[in-house]
């Protein structure tokens, strides 16, 4: 059996996107069960430029806990578009234990796990599709 570097590459990434986007989907239902919903405020749109030129914004969110301690965090997840602006409103979901670990509640962070574990299933299923392909081409 001959198997082709590429192969295991396009495997290895469909599997890490597999697990990353399932991680992401179990940290947004645990946050949704046990989570705080907050209203925030973006406070700044911080641009990062990215290797071709486009810049990825990222909001800066503020919001008040039940305690009534203020947090202000830079959101883990930008866009290149630009999705929110200074002054929007957003709900946020945040965990009890530790207000900086939040989410904002919206269908990005609702489609984010199941897109990407999708885009990595069809990475592995591609890669064997390849596989069988170039290992049997008579069938």
């Amino acid at each position: 059996m001959n198997v082709n570097y590429d192969e295991l590459i396009l495997l290895a990434g469909g599997a890490f996107l597999v697990v990353w986007g399932n991680w992401k989907k179990t940290e947004r239902t645990k946050l949704l069960s046990s989570g705080i919903k907050a209203e925030g405020t973006v406070i700044e749109i911080k641009t990062n430029p990215s290797s071709n030129n486009v810049s990825v914004g990222t909001p800066v969110i503020k919001f008040e806990t039940l305690n009534n301690e203020w947090i202000t965090k830079e959101y883990g997840f930008g866009s290149s578009t630009l999705r929110y602006k200074i002054g929007d409103s957003v709900v946020v979901i945040y965990d009890a234990s530790d207000a900086k670990h939040f989410i904002i509640d919206n269908k990005q962070t609702q489609l984010l796990g199941p897109v990407v574990m999708s885009v990595g299933l069809a990475l592995i299923i591609g890669a064997v599709i390849y596989f069988f392909v170039n290992q049997y081409p008579s069938l």
